[in-house]
C-alpha cells in the first residue's frame, strides 16, 4: 500500500457543516454517539471513492441544492450564504512523503477515472451493520436468498477468475434485454439466443466467484468461530442461475443460498433456527471471505467499518477485533466507527501497544451546531493531565475509573463472568475476585514459601541453570535423565515466568486495595485529610501497573 489517507475535509455534506480531521496516514478509531456524524463520515469516504467510477453529473447531484438526491446539510442550507458542499481528501505517498489533494463538489470532479482513486475504490472495503442485519432479514415464510444483498454490497467489487468486471457485465445484461430493442421475426429469436448465451457465460463466471467465496468463508469460520461448535456446518452456493423468461419478458436474477447443517441434520430455514450471534458469525465469514477473495492491487486500500458488531456480545466482538488486527488485514488502512463507548474503550486497550499507528477521536456536536473530532483520552491519560494541572481530586476520580474498568474487564474476559442485569460489583469485590482467580492458578504453598520470599532479581536462580549434576548421576538411565531435565525446565519456566507474572499481579492487586479508600475517591469521604501529589503520582504508577498485569 503506497498511499495513505492523510487528511479529510468535509463541508456542507450530510451531518457536517465544516469538518476537518488529520489522520497523518494512521488508522482511525472513532467514537460518536447517535447523531454525531459517525455514519456521515462513512458515507463521505464511500461517496468519494465511488465518484471515480461515476459520471460528473452523478457526482454533482449530491452537492446540488435543486436536485432531490442532494446530500447537503439542511441546517447549512438554511443560511443566507451556505458554504458549497464538498469532500476533500489528501493522500500522502509513503515513499516520497508527497501530498496530493483531490476534491469533489457540484462543479469539480477531480477523481473522474483517476487510477489511484478508482483502484482504491475496488480494493477498499466498506461494511456497515446493515450487511449483518440484512443477511438474515427474511420473514419466516421466505427462503434464505441473499442475492439482493450480494448484488449491492459485494458484486461491484468482484472480478471473474479471468479478470472481467462482473458487476458491469450484470448491469449490461439487466439493462439490455432482447425485448428492449423491439425486434421481430428471426431477428428477435437470434437476439434471445445471444442473450441466453451471455447469461450462461455470466452464470459460469459468477459460479466460480461464489464458489471461491464459499470455500474461503468456511475456512474463515473454522479459523475464527469454530471453537466449541464442532457440529455446525455450512456451505454457500447458487441455488438457481440467472435466466430470461421469454414469455413474461423479465430477467430473473440468480438465487444465492447458505446451506446449514447442525449435527449432520439439514436446517431448512437458518434465519429462523440460528441465534443472532451465529447468524452474525456467518455473515461476517461470508463478507470477509468476499474481501479476501476479491483482492485488488492498489496504492490505496481502506477498510471502513461502521458499527459492524452491534449484534455481538463483547467477547465475540473482541474476537472480530483480533481478526481485523491480524496479518490477514495488514494491507489496509483501517477506519473503525462505533457508537458503543464500551467497545471503543476495549478496542483502544487492545491496540495500546500500537497507539503510535492509530488516530483516536471522539465526535462532538450535531448536524445543527457543527461537529468536531476531539482527541480521545482514556482515564489514565486524563488522570495524568489532571495531576500535571494540580487538580488532584479529579485525577483521583479518573484513577478510580481506570481501576474499575480494568478489574471489570478482567472479571469478564479472563474469568468469563458477565454480571447479570442489575447486578453490581464494587471495585473491591472485583479486585478480590481477580486475586482469588489468580490464587487458584498458582499453588499458594509454593507462592508463600518460595516466590513471595525471593526478590525478583533472584528468582531465576532458584533452580540450577545447568543440568550437569543429572548427567553425572550414574544411577539415572537415559530415559529418566531426559524426563528430569524436561521437568526441571518446566519448573524454571514456572518460577521465572508464569508464577512471577501471577505473583506480581496479586501483589499489585493487594497494593491497589490498600490505597483505594485513601486515594481513589477522596471526594466521596468528607472531612478527610487533603490529597498530596506524591500520593497521586504513586497511584498513577500503580493503576498503570494494574492495567499491565491484568491485560
Amino acid at each position: 500500500m503506497k498511499s495513505r489517507l492523510h487528511r479529510i475535509e468535509i463541508r456542507n455534506f450530510k451531518a457536517f457543516r465544516e469538518f476537518k480531521l488529520n489522520l497523518e496516514g494512521r488508522h482511525l478509531l472513532v467514537y460518536g454517539p447517535n447523531g454525531s456524524g459517525k455514519s456521515s463520515l462513512y458515507w463521505a469516504l464511500y461517496t468519494f471513492l465511488q465518484s471515480a467510477r461515476k459520471e460528473t453529473s452523478d457526482v454533482a447531484k449530491y452537492f446540488d441544492a435543486t436536485d432531490e438526491q442532494n446530500l447537503l446539510n439542511v441546517y447549512e442550507q438554511a443560511e443566507t450564504n451556505p458554504a458549497a458542499g464538498e469532500i476533500v481528501l489528501t493522500l500522502r505517498d509513503q515513499n516520497t512523503q508527497k501530498d496530493t489533494t483531490y476534491k469533489i463538489t457540484k462543479g469539480i470532479h477531480d477523481t473522474e477515472k483517476l487510477p489511484v482513486i478508482e483502484k482504491g475504490d475496488r480494493a477498499s472495503d466498506f461494511i456497515t451493520y446493515r450487511f449483518v442485519f440484512r443477511f438474515s432479514d427474511f420473514r419466516n415464510s421466505q427462503a434464505f436468498d441473499f442475492w439482493m444483498l450480494f448484488e449491492r454490497e459485494v458484486l461491484p467489487f468482484c472480478r471473474s477468475l479471468s479478470g472481467e468486471d462482473l458487476h458491469a457485465e450484470w448491469l449490461s445484461i439487466v439493462e439490455n434485454p432482447p425485448h428492449k430493442h423491439k425486434l421481430v421475426g428471426g431477428a428477435i429469436n437470434k437476439a434471445r439466443d445471444e442473450y441466453d448465451q451471455r447469461l450462461n457465460e455470466f452464470n459460469l463466471k459468477l459460479a466460480g466467484v461464489v464458489s471461491s467465496i464459499g470455500d474461503t468463508a468456511v475456512e474463515f469460520y473454522d479459523d475464527h468461530f469454530r471453537e466449541g461448535d464442532p457440529n455446525f456446518e455450512f456451505r454457500v452456493g447458487i441455488a438457481k442461475s440467472a435466466n430470461y423468461n421469454r414469455v413474461n419478458k423479465v430477467v430473473i436474477p440468480p438465487v444465492l443460498k447458505v446451506e446449514v447443517k447442525e449435527a449432520s441434520k439439514a436446517v431448512h430455514r437458518p434465519h429462523v433456527f440460528l441465534n443472532e450471534a451465529k447468524l452474525t458469525q456467518l455473515a461476517l465469514s461470508v463478507r470477509f471471505a468476499a474481501s479476501l477473495v476479491n483482492l485488488h492491487e492498489s496504492d490505496l486500500k481502506l477498510l471502513v467499518l461502521d458499527d459492524l458488531l452491534v449484534s455481538l456480545d463483547m467477547s465475540n466482538r473482541m474476537k472480530v477485533v483480533e481478526i481485523l488486527l491480524s496479518e490477514q488485514f495488514n494491507n489496509y488502512q483501517k477506519i473503525i466507527l462505533t457508537h458503543d463507548l464500551g467497545f471503543f474503550r476495549e478496542f483502544q486497550r487492545l491496540i495500546s501497544d500500537d497507539l503510535g499507528n492509530w488516530c483516536i477521536r471522539t465526535l462532538k456536536g450535531n448536524a445543527s451546531a457543527g461537529i468536531t473530532a476531539k482527541a480521545s483520552k482514556n482515564p489514565l491519560e486524563k488522570a495524568r493531565q489532571y495531576i500535571n494541572g494540580h487538580d488532584l481530586e479529579e485525577a483521583a476520580l479518573q484513577l478510580r475509573k481506570a481501576a474499575e474498568e480494568t478489574a471489570k474487564r478482567y472479571r469478564r474476559f479472563a474469568m468469563k463472568q458477565t454480571p447479570r442485569p442489575g447486578e453490581f460489583h464494587s471495585l473491591t469485590e472485583d479486585l478480590k475476585a481477580a486475586r482469588k482467580h489468580l490464587e487458584q492458578q498458582l499453588p499458594m504453598a509454593l507462592y508463600k514459601r518460595v516466590i513471595a520470599g525471593t526478590p525478583e532479581t533472584h528468582r531465576d536462580k532458584l533452580v540450577c541453570a545447568s543440568d550437569a549434576d543429572l548427567d553425572a548421576d550414574a544411577s539415572l538411565d537415559a530415559a529418566t535423565n531426559g524426563i528430569l531435565k524436561n521437568q526441571r525446565q518446566r519448573l524454571r519456566q514456572f518460577l521465572s515466568d508464569t508464577a512471577w507474572q501471577q505473583a506480581k499481579a496479586m501483589e499489585t492487586i493487594d497494593a491497589v486495595i490498600r490505597m483505594k479508600d485513601r486515594v481513589l475517591n477522596p471526594a466521596a469521604h468528607w472531612g478527610e485529610a487533603p490529597l498530596y501529589q506524591a500520593e497521586l503520582d504513586k497511584a498513577l504508577k500503580l493503576i498503570t501497573q494494574l492495567e499491565q498485569v491484568l491485560k
